[in-house]
């Protein structure tokens, strides 16, 4: 029953082991706490016999100490991931820049005609655009085209 135990323990230990966290400030700090923690240990037992005492102090400096290493970590590769994305779209932008505006439409004699902006007489068949005022509660106006012949 031991055995299996303890096997099944000594499993669970590695799985932890090999399970790691998703920055590097976290991986850090669970490294860095564990070798502290070792270290401490030894250190405590060798001086005086405190193995305890020396593995929580090793442990909290490791944790510390490994936490602070994975965040400067972390912020380099952010850094790199930022920089490539720019040096991306510079040379995206680079090789395919914005279309040029479109020319304006060419002149049309039918244009001229147009009685919102011509005040001669209309030649024959022309669009005139009325507007009317509307006599309801909310007011308003509408505005209709009028072909003429």
């Amino acid at each position: 029953m031991f055995k299996q135990w303890l096997s099944g323990l000594t499993v669970v230990a590695l799985g932890a082991g090999l399970a790691g966290c998703q920055s590097q400030a976290a991986n850090g700090a669970l490294i860095g706490g564990a070798t502290g923690a070792g270290v401490g240990a030894i250190i405590g037992h060798n001086s005086h016999n405190r193995t305890a005492e020396g593995a929580l102090i090793g442990g909290a400096v490791g944790a510390v100490t490994g936490g602070l290493i994975g965040n400067e970590q972390d912020k380099a590769d952010a850094r790199a991931r930022e920089a490539a994305r720019s040096t991306y779209e510079n040379d995206y932008n680079g090789r395919n820049p914005a279309p040029p505006a479109p020319p304006p439409p060419p002149y049309d004699e039918r244009y001229r005609y147009d009685t919102r902006y011509y005040y001669g007489p209309p030649p024959a068949g022309y669009y005139e655009y009325r507007t009317y005022r509307t006599y309801r509660p909310y007011g308003g106006y509408y505005q209709t085209r009028v072909y003429h012949y």
